[in-house]
């Protein structure tokens, strides 16, 4: 195997020793002092292929494979390729705007942190012994790793004309360091494999950090990358799509066992659409608090809290609390219905869900939407059972009404007004059996306004079934017509009188909760 027990440099990173054995005898120069060819001399057969090809434009063949040992003719001094990268010199020209090299094991650290490389770099089948710094360098062309193995990468505050390539299987064993990065075009991981490994010793744990970055393009986390360790990209901003479809997240324990985050995308603004879809799967919280997202946010077929144990106890497994979506929430086909998700006060144009959605202990407090879209149930036993699943005490001040009025206001916009009027009604009925009803009476008077409460409802549905209580009086009318004494006369005129009341009641709207909302 290529990697055996390593030794730590600088940085608390490492470098294998396979990397380091059959060194040069005498010592390269350091970057910041090595100015001409003459300094690396005698190259290394791998040095010699690259240098060829850097002055013709054509790739530089070292092996067609990604490197498993370190024999002589791959080994590449990290120093020799910074010089090249940032543009070589007389002997060592680099023609077309692009250095391209397959197959090469890299020696050494590649530092180029605050240069400026004018041009792109192309590092295919490679392997890293010790993370590359690329901390405050400007790139004028691409950086591409694909399918190349790096213990790391570091490109805090990076600036990069092209796109960042990360893709095509390239494996990442410690942090993917993007802090405050700028890329004019994409962020390209797809595939990309960020996982721990033994191999390397004392490498920072793995997660991919690009707080505040800048994505001119998209950014692709999909076709089955795997990230093991926290997806951090807080404050980021992508002017394209965000997709990280097919992807499997998983959250690292903490010293008590808990579950941490697994994709962090608060305060993130997305120009375009946000995929977690296509069997995305992730196993620890997603959080998208106060995130804006100009398209659609689609999880269909996500997997979310994907062991089950990042929703325990008073934390939610997603949380979308105040975030902004200008499309539509799909949340559609899911492989487990979502428990503990959080959406106060989120703001989303179309809310598309199925019957399978929801499990239990939702925050729904202030979450609006304009519609149901797509095939989104509308009956009102399916958004009874939604509303039902909250989280709050069914007693006192924990009640929070506006997820029931937002329910009934939609379906009653969509004209599904006799849903609309069964969602009213059973939120009366969850009022009158939470005991929410005459609270603000003396406790021994409380009954009979729960009494009075249950038969408006039993007479007019509560406002809702108003013909119900013209019925009711017509029966009354004929009974005492047709069918009984004049004694009964009093009682004839005591329902007219509460029939025309109610009625009035109704037609005013002073019996509907809802159309004052």
């Amino acid at each position: 195997m290529l990697f055996s027990p390593a030794t730590t440099g600088s940085h608390g990173l490492s470098t294998p020793r396979s990397l380091l054995q059959n060194a040069p005898v005498t010592p390269p120069p350091s970057s910041s002092t090595a100015q001409t060819l003459q300094d690396f001399e005698p190259l290394l057969l791998a040095e010699l292929i690259v240098l060829r090809a850097a002055a013709d434009g054509s790739i530089a063949k070292v092996g067609y494979r990604r490197p498993r040992n370190a024999t002589p003719d791959v080994r590449l001094r990290a120093e020799f390729l910074a010089f090249l990268a940032q543009g070589g010199g007389t002997g060592a020209p680099v023609v077309g705007g692009r250095l391209q090299v397959l197959g090469a094991c890299i020696v050494g650290r590649l530092d180029l942190s605050r240069t400026r490389v004018p041009i792109s770099l192309w590092l295919y089948r490679c392997v890293f012994g010790t993370a590359p710094i690329f901390d405050g360098a400007y790139i004028a062309g691409s950086l591409s790793m694909p399918d190349t193995g790096l213990p790391g990468l570091h490109a805090q505050g990076t600036r990069i004309d092209g796109e960042l390539a990360l893709n095509a299987g390239c494996s990442v064993h410690g942090e993917l360091d993007l802090a405050r990065a700028v890329i004019g075009r994409d962020l390209n991981c797809e595939r990309l494999h960020l996982v721990p490994s033994d191999k390397f010793a004392n490498t920072l744990p793995c997660r991919l950090i690009a707080e505040n970055a800048q994505i001119g393009g998209d950014v692709i986390l999909s076709g089955g990358a795997d990230i093991v360790g926290e997806l951090r990209l807080q404050d980021i901003r992508v002017r394209g799509d965000l997709r990280i479809s097919s992807a499997r997240l998983s959250a690292g324990l903490d010293a008590s066992g808990a579950r941490g985050v697994a994709l962090n995308l608060d305060r993130a603004r997305i120009g375009g659409h946000l995929m977690l879809d296509a069997g995305f799967s992730a196993a620890g919280q997603v959080r998208l608090q106060r995130a804006r997202i100009g398209g659609d946010l689609d999880a269909t077929g996500a997997d979310f809290d994907a062991v089950g144990d990042a929703g325990w106890g008073d934390t939610a497994a997603v949380l979308l609390d105040r975030a902004k979506i200008g499309g539509a929430l799909v949340l559609t086909q899911l492989l487990r219905p979502l428990e503990g998700t959080s959406l106060v006060d989120a703001r989303v144009g179309t809310l598309r869900d199925d019957a399978m959605t929801w499990g239990t202990h939702h925050v729904l407090d202030g979450f609006a939407f304009k519609r149901f879209g797509g095939e989104a149930p509308t009956d009102a036993t399916m958004r009874l059972g939604w509303l039902a699943t909250q989280r709050a005490s069914p007693f006192g001040d924990d009640y929070r009404p506006e997820p029931w009025r937002q329910v009934i206001k939609v379906l009653r916009r969509m004209g599904r007004d006799s849903s609309a009027s069964e969602v009213a009604i059973g939120r009366e009925h969850y009022l009158r059996h939470a005991g929410l009803i005459g609270l603000g009476l003396p406790s021994a008077m409380r009954w009979l306004a729960r009494a009075g409460h249950a038969l408006y409802g039993l007479l007019a549905g509560y406002g809702h079934r108003p013909l119900r209580l013209l019925f009711v009086t017509g029966l009354v009318w004929l009974a005492c017509t047709f069918g009984l004494t004049p004694k009964l006369t009093g009682l004839e005129a005591a329902c007219g009188w509460f029939a025309s009341f109610t009625l009035l009641w109704i037609a005013s709207t002073l019996g509907d909760r809802d159309r004052r909302v």
